[in-house]
């Protein structure tokens, strides 16, 4: 008996192993200001608005394989491959489900020409592109295998071409600025008197 759910357990696991949705290809070549090493991640917009755009990168925010932040799902990490030039692979491997992804949902490939790894956490300068296609929706049938196709905007303006997170300073530092200042001006005042 104890073989019997041992086994029915191995299979359930494996049978989940092959009906995952995958996602392969390349996204994109000779793509400046990236090196090999550079991380790339498979991120699904689960709130069905395809809305990915800059303003979800902010200084702080961590990213990493199988993680979650707002509204997307951050699928897979990539290395950004070199050779003749510059590729940056797609690859993914997940269920419907895992974050919170569905059937319909729009995926996109966010590559960053400043990190390395997966796990990064983001700071100012930070440079990255966010890469789409009108067809890269997730489809319902979760042993299906997504390809890129040739319908690619390559760090395109529509979601914004090479962002740089700008760092937003804290309260504090506007005090301690403002502070800087009321003492400039009674220095100064002190030195005209």
């Amino acid at each position: 008996m104890k073989k019997t759910v041992i086994t029915s357990i191995l299979l359930s696991a494996l049978a989940v192993n092959l009906h995952a949705l995958n996602i392969t290809g390349t996204a994109a070549t000779s793509v400046t200001n990236l090196v090999a090493g550079n991380s790339t991640f498979v991120i699904v917009d689960t709130s069905g608005a395809d809305t990915l755009t800059s303003s979800a990168f902010t200084s702080g925010l961590t990213l990493t394989s199988g993680g979650s932040f707002g509204n997307y799902y951050v699928a897979s990490y990539n290395d950004v491959v070199g050779g003749f030039g510059t590729t940056i692979p797609g690859n993914a491997n997940f269920n419907l489900g895992d974050g919170s992804t569905s059937a319909g949902d729009t995926f996109y490939i966010v590559a960053f020409g400043t990190k390395s790894g997966d796990g990064i956490t983001l700071s100012g300068g930070d440079t990255f592109g966010i890469l789409a296609g009108s067809d890269w929706v997730l489809n319902a049938n979760n042993s299906a295998t997504e390809i890129y196709g040739s319908d690619l905007q390559q760090f395109s303006t529509a979601n914004g071409a090479e962002f740089s997170i700008a760092v937003v300073p804290e309260p504090s530092t506007f005090a301690a600025l403002a502070g800087l200042c009321a003492l400039g001006a009674v220095m100064v005042r002190r030195r005209r008197a």
